[in-house]
């Protein structure tokens, strides 16, 4: 997990850089170097609201990358101690035959590439094959729309448990996800999208998606370093 630890403390550091420079802006009285908070644009206001757009975005952004991040080397770790379908959990097993089987499953299909495509799943199967789970299998269960819930949907769906340090509906972190949707779809522009938020409520949004997202990597973390892919079968005969 040592590239998602990295990524995550970088997008951080970045987040927490980009929030101190856009409050000194925003509160320049509360500035020691005043002219370190001094701007000069056409329209101050326009910048600051698109600033704040562009911050949600940025919260986003870390919340796709590092998640999906944590999966994929969970897949990568599959891939490289080559673990076969009666190695792998049973959470991964379900995970992997769906995958397959939408494949298998296409409108465009007919019968006789049908039968073939579940042919290959058997073979792969009963003789032992790796289980190959790629980032496009992540990108698929995540469709654009990680939040909350979703996050927990997906840890769930991999048995993947994990501790929230603060309980609730997290509703902060559905609010990134729905401002990073509507302008990336062009529903909201930047200067319309975070213009009602004020410095206090982006602090409390950055602070409940940083939290949150540490509390499910620390989940993945201990999925990862202590082998939970492998089923407990698994597991002993590799102790043994």
């Amino acid at each position: 997990m040592i590239l998602t630890k990295t990524l995550f403390n970088g997008r951080k550091d970045e987040i927490e850089f980009y929030f101190e420079i856009l409050s000194d802006i925003i509160k320049p009285e509360a500035v020691t170097d005043r002219q370190k908070a001094e701007i000069k644009t056409k329209d101050n206001g326009r910048f600051i609201r698109i600033s704040k757009s562009n911050f949600l975005v940025m919260l986003y952004n870390l919340i796709e990358s590092c998640v999906k991040s944590g999966f994929e080397e969970i897949y990568e770790v599959l891939k490289s101690e080559n673990i076969s379908y009666v190695q792998a959990s049973y959470a991964l097993r379900d995970i992997w035959s769906n995958h397959e089987i939408s494949k298998a499953h296409q409108s465009t299909a007919n019968r006789e590439t049908y039968g073939k495509r579940v042919k290959n799943i058997l073979d792969h199967v009963i003789s032992n094959a790796p289980v190959a789970l790629s980032k496009k299998v992540i990108e698929t269960m995540a469709s654009g729309n990680l939040d909350a819930r979703k996050i927990r949907e997906l840890l769930e769906k991999h048995d993947i448990g994990f501790t929230e340090t603060h309980n609730g509906g997290k509703p902060h972190m559905l609010t990134v996800k729905n401002k990073r949707n509507s302008l990336a779809h062009g529903e909201e522009s930047f200067d319309e999208a975070a213009r009602d938020l004020t410095i206090e409520d982006l602090e409390k949004i950055k602070n409940e998606v940083l939290v949150f997202i540490e509390d499910a990597l620390s989940g993945i973390e201990t999925y990862y370093n202590d082998r939970l892919y492998l089923t407990p079968q698994a597991t002993e005969s590799n102790l043994d």
